[in-house]
């Protein structure tokens, strides 16, 4: 060690460090010391924190500014550790970079970026970037010596996973251990570094953002596009989110090939349907190839490669696959290495590989292992079939052209495998048939249902007709059911409820037939199942839930009985589907959960049955007014492929509308209804068709075309005569008409015949309690709200109340001086209001639907009642209590901080001497506060 800085240069603080610390021993003996590398001089703690030359990257040409992440940084200042952990491309660098060059950080920033390999050498590197930003260490205490009272720095660990080196490591977490108090280190990473993180997660000091944190949002993308100056319809942004979940960098990557393309919407189309959209024009699997799969240990890579022709894959997959016997070592590995493989749950323990990933390999499959793929198809078949998953056995066994397993695992699960709903999966280019399917109409079925699970519709009815045609003039009774089944799923398939009902009736009758000709003692329950099922659904689709539940809840018994595990998860669908239409809404969730994970457990990542469960879901969530939640569900919705499914498209296009409309978001919603607008009076269904009118009208009504509006719903009747949600929207544009008597008479019809869902039945007590008071009945709105708190307390239904919460609280909490009844006031009609992030049941005492109150401002209270007078904030803040807004919107509408709100709420209950904020509202009242 030095002891002179006159007898030669002078050491950094961290070379001098080094050497105080007992590790130095084993740097010694890899051949590195700090005199082997030129020393570098301390500068002055008075230089600028951001200098010119400070090591920070630059922003790339176009990028995208995400406030919620920055935000995030901000707040993550204050904990010693915040790592920010996901694979190449996820804009870990260009975050931190951004969050520097917005002068956000607090004082002096210390940027190092680890190369690859560098082994003892990154300790070096770090101790450059201390020394230039101006930070000096203590060489004995680790104390940060040069710092100024209260400074607090940042220092940024670019690419740690390149430090592999144990003794720096080691050094590092006793850095940070030390000066965590004063230095808030930021750890960039592909994945979780070998550093004792336990420690500061369980004092919750870590702050942690990974790919959930920094993958795009829907709005993110659109913000991106727009700087790439690409025009995308809103469902082609949200297509590209999905097929990319979320990846920034193949995000950029599609965007700016899109650049200068007459039909850019193409590139996300091709990426649709397969490995089309790969080419290297685009370039994104040469940056797959190059950034991710080049820098996989082989055998890693050669485990990817074989199970990427799985949708999912688990521990027994991998081994039947690869012959390994470390399946779930191997996934575990992979799972992290950070996103390569993620893991999805069920009884198998099923991960999930990244789609564009995923297609990245299979593209490698078919050029490096051509030989195999069809052997690697036909091992997958045997093991699921062999664990009684028979609808990805029977994709593999026609895959790798095992036809004889594909007829026996048809025939063996023909039940299931026609009434579970199509699945989604990607189109395969597979073996051709053989020569003589025409005649085996058992393989020629099996093919049809390959074809229904990949969108292919038309090879789906012209495999069922081939099969027909090989049964002959007079089928066996066994033959013909499975026939009449068939049927069954093509009007499914096809969105055709007519069709389906008509095959169902007759597959009814075909099963009575066959009874004592099937080999298993379930098939029979379980064709019942499907046929009861299918006619279930007609009646759904077609508005009649009273006949669709007798259907149903013998369909569901059946179902149960047959033990067929992908029948029970379609009967919930549907339950789940038709307790919504009831408005039970904590019913509808329960079944909608219990197919996700019945489909989870099966290890199906995407089905007609998920997407149809996320929208129910999400449509609980809305009516609960939990929309954030709700716009989770519809984004998971989102099909990761372009098959023929008008219906789903159409339910999610809707549900995306609906969504913002209840975010105030409304040339959003219009733009997410635009597509529907030309499809009302075709081929959309009549509970479609009407809910895209009423939506519609709505709009107008906010625009203030009060006659487009009517003329809308007028439109709109023809569809379903005598529709209360038509009524409903016509009572508000009679509202806004200024004619609240029409309104109430409009109203008064609708629940004189007792509306199908309880959520109607709310809405509709709202409503008329609402034209009642502008009418000057105050008793009577009194009544209509207090009964429809009562009725929305059980199911915590929320939504019609929110934005009417100024008014709903004057008439359950009048005040005591209020002698004689206001004029009526002609009311506009109310906007939907934010959500609060959680959601409580409302009750008639005290409601909690959120609103928009609009208080005066008073001037400070003065009363000799106080022992203490309330400032004149806090008296503002007791105005806002006594209305229905939460401490969040409080904050936001008077601009400060939810803590801030918080404590001026506590100094209120102190100087009212209350603990509640009906007790503080009564008192203010006595003290005529407010």
């Amino acid at each position: 060690m030095h002891t002179s800085q006159h007898t030669g240069p002078r050491e950094s603080t961290l070379d001098r460090l080094a050497h105080n610390d007992a590790a130095e021993r084993f740097l010694g003996a890899s051949g590195w010391t700090p005199s082997a590398v030129r020393p570098m001089e301390i500068r002055s703690h008075q230089l600028d924190p951001r200098p010119d030359d400070d090591g920070v990257p630059e922003l790339p040409g176009t990028h995208l500014a995400r406030a919620r992440l920055l935000d995030q940084l901000d707040a993550a200042v204050a904990h010693p550790v915040t790592l920010l952990c996901a694979p190449t491309g996820w804009g870990k660098t260009v975050l931190a970079t951004s969050w520097i060059r917005s002068g956000r950080a607090p004082g002096r920033t210390a940027y190092v970026r680890f190369e690859a390999n560098c082994g003892a050498a990154a300790w070096r590197q770090m101790t450059t970037a201390l020394t230039a930003a101006g930070i000096a260490v203590d060489p004995a205490t680790y104390a940060w010596s040069n710092a100024q009272r209260h400074e607090r720095a940042v220092v940024v660990l670019d690419d740690l996973h390149n430090v592999t080196n144990l003794v720096v490591l080691r050094r590092l977490e006793r850095l940070i251990a030390r000066l965590g108090e004063r230095i808030s280190f930021f750890i960039l990473a592909r994945s979780e570094p070998p550093l004792s993180l336990y420690r500061w997660r369980v004092r919750g000091q870590l702050i942690e953002l990974r790919t959930d944190h920094l993958s795009f949002t829907h709005d993110e993308v659109a913000g991106l596009a727009a700087g790439y100056d690409v025009r995308l319809a809103q469902h082609f942004r949200y297509s590209l989110w999905h097929v990319t979940e979320g990846w920034p960098a193949a995000v950029a990557v599609i965007l700016a090939a899109m650049v200068g393309r007459h039909e850019p919407e193409r590139i996300i189309t091709d990426l649709l349907v397969g490995d089309s959209g790969l080419n290297e024009g685009v370039g994104l699997g040469e940056y797959v190839r190059r950034e991710i799969l080049q820098h996989l240990d082989p055998d890693l890579r050669e485990v990817m490669l074989r199970t990427s022709i799985l949708e999912t894959v688990c521990p027994g997959l991998v081994e039947a696959l690869t012959g390994s016997r470390g399946g779930a070592r191997l996934l575990a590995q992979m799972s992290r290495a950070n996103a390569l493989a993620t893991f999805y749950g069920g009884s198998h323990s099923w991960y999930r590989y990244r789609r564009l990933l995923r297609a990245v390999l299979r593209a490698e499959v078919r050029t490096t292992l051509p030989a195999e793929e069809r052997n690697l198809h036909r091992a997958a078949a045997g093991w699921y079939a062999a664990n009684g998953l028979p609808s990805d056995a029977l994709a593999h066994a026609a895959a790798g052209g095992d036809w004889i397993t594909a007829e026996r695992i048809f025939f063996q699960y023909w039940p299931e495998l026609i009434g579970s709903g199509p699945r989604v999966l990607s189109p395969r280019a597979g073996p051709r048939p053989p020569q003589d399917i025409a005649e085996r109409p058992l393989l020629a079925f099996a093919l049809a249902v390959c074809c229904r699970d990949t969108g292919d519709h038309n090879g789906m009815s012209a495999f069922i007709r081939l099969g027909e045609r090989a049964l002959g003039e007079s089928p066996g009774a066994t033959q013909a059911e499975i026939l009449a089944a068939l049927r069954v799923a093509e009007g499914t398939a096809l969105e055709d409820p007519q069709r389906s009902g008509t095959a169902a009736v007759r597959l009814l009758a075909r099963t009575e037939e066959a009874t004592g000709e099937h080999l298993y003692a379930d098939s029979t329950d379980a064709a019942r199942a499907v046929a009861y099922l299918a006619l279930s659904g007609a009646e759904l689709a077609g508005g009649s839930v009273d006949e669709a539940e007798a259907a149903l809840e013998r369909g569901a018994e059946l179902a149960r009985t047959s033990g067929f595990n992908l029948l029970v998860a379609q009967a919930n669908r549907q339950q789940a589907i038709a307790h919504l239409m009831r408005g039970r809404l904590s019913a509808a969730a329960a079944c909608a959960r219990r197919v996700i994970d019945g489909c989870r457990d099966a290890g199906i990542a995407e089905a007609r049955s998920i997407s149809y469960a996320r929208l129910v879901l999400a449509a609980v969530c809305r009516e609960r007014g939990q929309l954030d939640e709700a716009r989770f569900h519809l984004e998971e919705s989102i099909s990761a492929h372009t098959s023929a499914d008008p219906g789903q498209w159409v339910a999610g296009a809707l549900a995306f509308a609906q969504l913002l409309h209840a975010q105030d978001d409304h040339a959003g919603a219009a733009e997410a209804l635009e597509p529907l607008l030309g499809w009302r009076s075709s081929a959309l269904t009549p509970t479609a068709g009407v809910a895209v009118g009423v939506l519609h009208a709505d709009l107008c009504l906010l625009d203030g075309y009060l006659d487009k509006a009517r003329d809308i719903l007028d439109d709109t009747e023809h569809l379903r005569p005598g529709d209360p949600e038509v009524a409903l929207a016509s009572a508000r544009v009679s509202l806004a008409e200024g004619n609240p008597a029409a309104a109430a008479r409009t109203v008064e019809r609708v629940l004189a015949v007792e509306p199908v869902s309880l959520v109607t039945t709310v809405a509709a007590m709202v409503l008329l309690a609402q034209a009642l008071r502008q009418l000057g009945d105050l008793p009577g709105a009194t009544e209509r709200i207090e009964r429809a708190l009562r009725l929305a307390g059980p199911e915590n239904i929320r939504l019609p109340f929110i934005g009417h919460g100024s008014w709903i609280s004057e008439l359950l909490d009048p005040p005591d001086d209020r002698s004689l009844p206001p004029a009526p006031v002609p009311v506009p009609v109310p906007l939907p209001g934010s959500a609060p992030a959680a959601a409580t049941a409302p009750t008639a005492a005290m409601p909690e639907p959120e609103g928009v109150a609009e208080p005066v401002s008073a001037p400070p209270v003065i009363d000799e009642r106080l022992t203490e007078q309330l400032t004149e904030r806090e008296t503002l803040v007791l105005q806002y209590l006594r209305s229905m807004l939460s401490i969040a919107e409080i904050a936001t509408v008077l601009s400060v901080s939810a803590n801030t709100v918080k404590t001026h709420v506590r100094h209120v209950y102190r100087k009212l001497g209350v603990s509640r904020r009906r007790d503080a509202v009564r008192r203010g009242r006595e003290l005529s506060l407010i």
